[in-house]
């Protein structure tokens, strides 16, 4: 079909075949960067011929799901963005921005965004024909009216039949705005579901059971603390890639103030560089390690017992059982049921209360109504003597000398901690390890003091939006974790959903694994709605397409999340250029048009006024005005009393879970593939990660023109000694391949790495790759813990490609560099 017959091709969303005036910028001026000829952006006059014409800074915020949410000064000529720079923000020694942010200079212009709503040419609401979604699917180009009428036809006809909560609104984090808390509350309203994360949750999962603190990871010092830190061991983080902005600096802080940086990575990053000391983990064994560690402190005398007697149950008697004893059965004028402690000065049975010292018998075995009890802290000395510093080491891979070294430090040197990322909870049961270090901190008294440090980044400040996204009137929604999508939309499990409205999300693009098996899913639907910048391979599965508008061209509060202590105002540069729009006018007319429109304001402003009158540390207009406002969030954690059941950190869980049959009352090293003993290991050797780059923010920023210019496809990083024993040279194409899929990419022999280990850094996109994608090649299973997604858990076979494989893309009109035209249908 043509343009002329009204129905495009699925590249009708690159940047061609549309008028320029079609802009909407108003006067009959339109941007030059912008003009479309043919089915390239054409190169003529960067410049602008006439528009607005003012010259002013505006306060604005990128927003991704990254460690900066940076406040920006976006500076405006002529109407349009010429430079951007760190805004100082209310706490000046956060002035951070980095090259992505710089680089919206581009983004905001990038002839590659969607510009227009689109239908898929063979859907409608009653004919949904799934089998016409994919890589051929043909749209045509819809009026916003139409667009939303036929969104909430779906949804309704889907409602009549299958019930409101087959309907599924899923959000990402690809905006820390206020749109999904909006979506939050469209949700109850329809009574659908809504997500639950499967992503990252592992290690604070662990976390939290012994201290009540954490979900995705535990809050820790504001990063401005850091150089109190005598020992800062950063355990699978490459902050000097993936947070250089805001905490690289104060990593340096910290050196230059005589403490220790110690790194805990299979890859020698750009972090490790830097380490005073780098260990080199085996991937799997970061548990191992850690319990190798705490054999040595215990080992040596080395924990710091005040603290164990004050902060901890480590005191707390328990039964043979496995139950603490309870203090209001057998302790004269208690009712509570607090633990129970032995008084070493007097022999006598004491309730164990949150946050009191006293001279508590650590270790012993004590008689009580004819019942044999032993300390926790007895119970944990003896489990960590199975996994001496020698044994450990030669599991984890790391010198036996410097785990010691490293447990030393730690122990004795003053203040620090353990900063895990993410990254050991992208392994099945890396819950495991965030029960583990939450202990050895708890041995080392590294709670609630100056230098303390327990996760990669500081938790940032969030706006506290008073329950706006739930309506007290509002049925309310349902939750679905993200790995109970695929089999809810396969086979109906835990209930079937039947209709999806997306938003800042790359779901099929990067965030889910096992790509196969979730692009099946969604050909089971009968409604695909989704909104977003640019052309993703999700938005290529959609039955409808909302082009949603830059952060530039809303108004919104950007909340830091996993970063800064502020909150920052993000005034709307300029109108959304062709037909994008905020997301919170899209959803305020798809609720309109659902009748729920009485519940969401005409103007966004109005919401945003709203939401902040229910959080207190701020003013509303002060904040317009400054366009940050720091929250005074605690520069010390962990100074109060602990949320558990007894108030106190529990080193030892009486009501562990159970998994895979190991009672986890104490930690205990679970592996699945990255076991040497692995049923597959023989077929498919080497471990697979994906881990952060510096050049993408997940998926964001995939093409940027100043950043493919130096990043320009995707490799896998390969030891020598693995690419030799293949027949593998630096720069052959290679196919990487398991039992799920396949993909193809260019090696890069790589001593970083260690024998055993390749890597594909994560955010490229379907056409990136020669063949394939590195989530065809991951699995969605997640243990009954942490139910988190494990990227890493992942085993691999490499061989040469094919002779014959097509590698044209990366050898011919290569789309990189300063000067070069947009590439096709990319977006984030």
């Amino acid at each position: 079909m043509t343009d002329r017959d009204g129905v495009y091709r699925r590249d009708v969303l690159k940047a061609g075949g549309i008028a320029a005036a079609a802009l909407g910028v108003g006067g009959g001026d339109h941007l030059q960067t912008l003009v479309e000829t043919g089915d390239r952006a054409s190169k003529k006059d960067p410049g602008i011929d006439s528009f607005v014409g003012q010259d002013e800074v505006i306060k604005s915020a990128c927003s991704p799901n990254c460690r900066g949410k940076c406040p920006l000064e976006v500076h405006v000529r002529d109407g349009r963005v010429k430079k951007i720079e760190p805004q100082i923000p209310e706490d000046e020694q956060y002035k951070r921005a980095c090259l992505l942010g710089l680089s919206h200079t581009q983004r905001i212009y990038n002839p590659t965004r969607l510009k227009y709503p689109m239908k898929r040419a063979d859907w409608s609401p009653d004919s949904p024909n799934p089998g016409g979604r994919g890589e051929d699917a043909e749209f045509e180009r819809i009026s916003w009216d139409e667009a939303i009428s036929l969104v909430a036809e779906g949804m309704t006809r889907v409602r009549e039949e299958y019930g409101s909560e087959s309907v599924l609104f899923h959000a990402g984090s690809g905006n820390y705005g206020i749109n999904s808390t909006v979506e939050s509350r469209l949700a109850n309203l329809f009574g659908g579901s809504s997500p639950g994360w499967s992503i990252d949750a592992n290690v604070g999962r662990g976390f939290n059971r012994i201290t009540g603190h954490g979900y995705f990871l535990p809050q820790t010092n504001e990063s401005e603390d850091w150089e109190n830190a005598r020992t800062f061991i950063a355990w699978g983080t490459d902050m000097f890639s993936s947070q250089i902005q805001m905490d690289a600096s104060k990593l340096l802080d910290m050196k230059e103030s005589g403490g220790k940086l110690v790194v805990v990575d299979p890859v020698y990053t750009t972090t490790a560089s830097k380490a005073d000391l780098w260990l080199p983990v085996d991937p799997g064994k970061d548990v191992h390690l850690i319990l190798g560690m705490m054999n040595y402190v215990l080992e040596e005398g080395l924990e710091d017992t005040e603290f164990l007697r004050k902060r901890t149950t480590a005191p707390a008697l328990v039964g043979p059982d496995g139950t603490m004893l309870d203090a209001s059965e057998v302790v004269d004028g208690v009712s509570e049921p607090n633990p129970v402690a032995v008084d070493e000065s007097t022999g006598e049975l004491v309730s164990l209360e949150p946050e009191t010292p006293g001279t508590y018998a650590l270790s012993g075995t004590y008689t009580v109504d004819g019942t044999a009890y032993r300390t926790a802290f007895s119970l944990l000395n003896e489990h960590v003597a199975d996994y001496p510093v020698a044994e450990m080491a030669e599991i984890s891979g790391v010198p036996a000398k410097n785990v010691r070294k490293a447990a030393r430090w730690l122990a004795t040197r003053g203040p620090g901690g353990i900063a895990p990322s993410y990254a050991i909870g992208r392994y099945i049961h890396g819950h495991v390890f965030g029960q583990a270090y939450a202990i050895m901190l708890a041995l080392t008294g590294d709670y609630g003091k100056h230098g303390n440090v327990h996760a990669h980044h500081p938790l940032g400040a969030s706006l506290n939006t008073g329950g706006w996204g739930s309506p007290e009137d509002a049925p309310g929604s349902k939750g679905l974790y993200f790995h109970q999508y695929a089999d809810a939309m396969l086979n109906g499990d835990p209930r079937p959903i039947k209709a999806v409205y997306s938003m800042e999300s790359n779901m099929l693009g990067n965030q889910f694994p096992d790509r196969q098996k979730h692009l099946k899913a969604v050909g089971k639907l009968d409604m695909f709605v989704v909104a977003d910048m640019h052309h993703t391979p999700t938005v290529q599965q959609a039955d409808i397409v909302l082009p949603a508008a830059h952060w530039f061209e809303t108004e919104d509060i950007v909340s830091s999340w996993g970063s800064h202590p502020h909150i920052t105002y993000r005034h709307k540069v300029h109108e959304p250029l062709w037909e994008a729009r905020d997301d919170y006018y899209i959803l305020r007319d798809l609720a309109s048009e659902l009748g729920y429109g009485d519940y969401f304001p005409e103007d966004k402003r109005e919401v945003l006024r709203t939401m902040s009158a229910s959080d207190d540390r701020f003013d509303f207009e002060e904040l317009r005005e400054r366009g940050t406002a720091h929250l005074g969030t605690p520069v010390v954690k962990y100074r109060d009393e602990f949320p558990t059941k007894s108030g106190r950190i529990e080193i030892y869980d009486e009501d562990a879970p159970t998994e895979k049959g190991i009672d986890l009352e104490l930690p205990r090293p679970i592996e699945s593939r990255t076991a040497s003993d692995y049923d597959e290991a023989d077929e498919y050797p080497l471990i697979f990660m994906q881990k952060h780059g510096r050049f993408r923010l997940h998926s964001q920023f995939e093409y940027q023109e100043w950043i493919r210019e130096i990043n320009p496809e995707p490799r896998l990083d390969i030891h020598p000694e693995d690419a030799e024993a293949r027949g593998i040279e630096d720069g052959d194409y290679v196919r990487v391949h398991n039992d799920r899929g396949e993909m193809v990419v260019r090696a890069k022999v790589n001593e970083a790495v260690k024998p055993g280990l390749v890597n594909t850094d994560q955010g490229w996109w379907t056409d990136d790759y020669v063949k394939g994608h590195h989530n065809d090649l991951t699995h969605d299973e997640v243990s009954d813990v942490g139910k988190t997604f494990a990227f890493y858990d992942v085993r691999v076979e490499v061989e040469p490609a094919a002779a014959d494989v097509d590698t044209s893309k990366y050898e011919q009109d290569q789309p990189t560099g300063a000067g070069a035209i947009g590439a096709d249908m990319r977006g984030d």
